[in-house]
C-alpha cells in the first residue's frame, strides 16, 4: 500500500513541513534589517513602532494606489496599549504627499518583535488645512 503512495510521500512531507513553519513563525512583513533598530526601543514604543510599520507595508501592499512611507498612531486620538495589543483609532499614514485617516488593531508576540493579528481601515484624505494643527507635513 505504502509502495503505491511513494511519489506523493515526499511532497505532502513538503506541503506539511511548510504548513507547520508557517503556523510556528508569525508573518513578519518589515525589513528583517529593522529588527535591529526595534530591538534598541522601549518595550511600548516598539509595540507602537512594529505595528505602525506593519500596517504601512500592507496598506501598502494590499490597497491599490497608496505608498505608505509614514504611520503616526495617534494623531486625532491616543492609541491604547494594552498588552501586547495596541487600538489606534485616530491614526494617520501618508502616501505620497497626502496623508490619509487610518484605524488599525495589532497584536503582536511578548517581545512586540512579530506582528500575529492586525486589522486596519483606512479613511478619507485629510485635507492640508488641518496638519499642522496635528502636526503633520510634507
Amino acid at each position: 500500500m505504502i509502495a503505491r503512495y511513494s511519489s506523493v510521500l515526499p511532497a505532502l512531507a513538503l506541503i506539511l513541513s511548510v504548513a507547520l513553519t508557517l503556523q510556528s513563525n508569525p508573518a513578519v512583513a518589515y525589513d528583517a534589517r529593522l529588527r535591529p533598530q526595534f530591538d534598541r526601543l522601549e518595550y511600548d514604543t516598539r509595540l507602537e513602532e512594529v505595528c505602525g510599520t506593519e500596517v504601512g507595508l500592507r496598506i501598502s501592499r494590499e490597497q491599490s494606489g497608496f505608498v505608505v512611507n509614514k504611520v503616526v498612531a495617534d494623531t486625532f486620538r491616543n492609541d491604547v496599549q494594552i498588552g501586547n495589543k495596541i487600538i489606534a483609532k485616530g491614526a494617520a499614514f501618508r502616501s505620497q504627499g497626502k496623508w490619509y485617516h487610518l484605524s488599525f488593531e495589532c497584536e503582536t508576540g511578548p517581545h512586540h518583535m512579530d506582528v500575529h493579528k492586525m486589522k486596519y481601515a483606512v479613511g478619507d484624505e485629510i485635507p492640508r488645512s488641518q496638519w499642522v494643527k496635528h502636526y503633520l507635513y510634507d
